[in-house]
């Protein structure tokens, strides 16, 4: 109960973004602590995976040595230690033992938050504490951003509450359709289209491997959701077809070109984990809009250097594999979520935000069941056998 509780409230602290309406600096360390506080309680739960804890304290060997080794003047273990919580609390979301309460209230939760995001964003905009849209700095169009600071994290949310509300409502609750659209609606409206295609594939693919539907109603909600598709596409197409055709990279090739001029200078040991953000220059903020590298492969190949980069995703990937394969039957699903969350890296900075990865987590939930009613189990003991004596069915067959 307290993973739940705790996740939970994380989750809801950062869509509330007390740091983006009330301009509290300190919200970022609030909300990394809490979401800290959720992983440990996680991996502090009976029944962890100690294969993937293995792999976590390879990873965070791994930054460490490397973090130790970099000849980067500007390293700071202060800047190292505060970053290390990306890599704990993704990997305690895929170690811990998680049970069907933990996904009703993670699934549920997850559905609601971008409705919230959008009631928040409403308000916190017509009492003037923050704006509920953002120009983008290539097309000159305005993303929503509801509650938070970037649309690409508004976007993420909309993907995760898409998938969340679609599981429910293939759990036999129809009434969350609503939420699916009021999700898809706010993923939109943010125009992210990586999250979108990542939220068709994943989503798409959990609906066609669920389990006790008939194929004809499975083709149905293809259909449905088709035609509601290209319904709500046609609204959007305008802001769509602008974003695909002006705003490529959207400026990030000028951060992109300057980092990687810092791999060529440190590319085997890299900077320290935790660091591309920092030694980001002005000039190229301002250009681009943000001081983040917006790619990951690039962020991590500037802080582990090339090799470590590399090492870093073989062991990401194999703890990933171990938590797909953990249930009864491989989960494609949480496979199909980690490949978007690999497709997602490369134009976003998917390691650091907490509204990109726990669509794996998302996923891995579906393979906990409903339980039986308690009512239905049978108490009543069977009749007493003598020791070796078989049950009378078996005798009227054996002979």
């Amino acid at each position: 109960m307290a993973f739940r509780v705790t996740y939970v409230a994380s989750l809801i602290l950062l869509v509330f973004n007390i740091g983006g309406a009330l301009h509290f600096s300190g919200s970022n360390a609030v909300e990394k602590t809490s979401f800290l506080m959720a992983a440990f309680a996680l991996l502090f739960r009976k029944g962890a995976d100690k294969s993937i804890i293995f792999l976590l304290v390879g990873e965070i060997f791994l930054v460490f040595i490397l973090a130790a080794a970099t000849p980067y003047r500007g390293f700071s273990w202060s800047i190292f230690f505060a970053s290390l919580n990306q890599i704990i609390i993704l990997f305690a979301l895929l170690a811990g033992k998680t049970g069907f309460r933990d996904q009703q209230a993670v699934w549920k939760a997850t559905a609601y938050l971008p409705l919230l995001c959008a009631l928040l964003g409403f308000a916190y905009h017509f009492t003037g504490m923050k704006p509920m849209t953002a120009v983008e700095f290539a097309t000159g169009l305005n993303r929503y951003l509801g509650s938070l600071s970037a649309a690409a994290f508004t976007s993420a949310l909309g993907m995760c509450g898409v998938f969340a509300a679609v599981q429910l409502v293939l759990s036999g609750r129809k009434a969350y359709a609503i939420l699916v659209i009021v999700d898809l609606l706010v993923l939109l409206a943010a125009g992210g289209r990586a999250t979108l295609a990542v939220c068709v594939v994943v989503t798409g693919a959990s609906v066609l491997i669920q389990r006790g539907i008939a194929i004809t109603t499975k083709l149905s909600l293809i259909v449905l959701g088709s035609v509601g598709g290209l319904a709500v596409m046609a609204i959007f197409w305008k802001s769509f077809a602008t974003r695909l055709a002006q705003s490529g990279d959207n400026g990030r090739f000028i951060m992109w070109d300057y980092l990687r001029t810092v791999i060529a200078e440190f590319p085997y040991t890299g900077i320290g984990f935790g660091h591309q953000f920092f030694i980001t220059p002005h000039e190229v903020e301002i250009l681009t809009g943000s001081a983040a590298a917006h790619n990951d492969y690039i962020r991590l190949s500037v802080e582990l250097g090339t090799p470590g980069m590399i090492i870093f995703y073989v062991l990401l990937t194999a703890a990933v594999l171990k938590a797909s394969f953990r249930g009864r039957r491989p989960n494609v699903v949480a496979i199909l979520a980690y490949a978007g969350f690999l497709f997602l890296s490369n134009s976003d900075n998917a390691l650091s935000s907490p509204l990109e990865f726990p669509l794996i987590f998302l996923a891995l939930l579906s393979t906990h069941e409903k339980p039986y009613p308690r009512r239905l189990v049978q108490t009543r003991s069977l009749p007493q056998m003598q020791r070796g004596s078989r049950p009378a069915a078996a005798v009227s067959q054996g002979g």
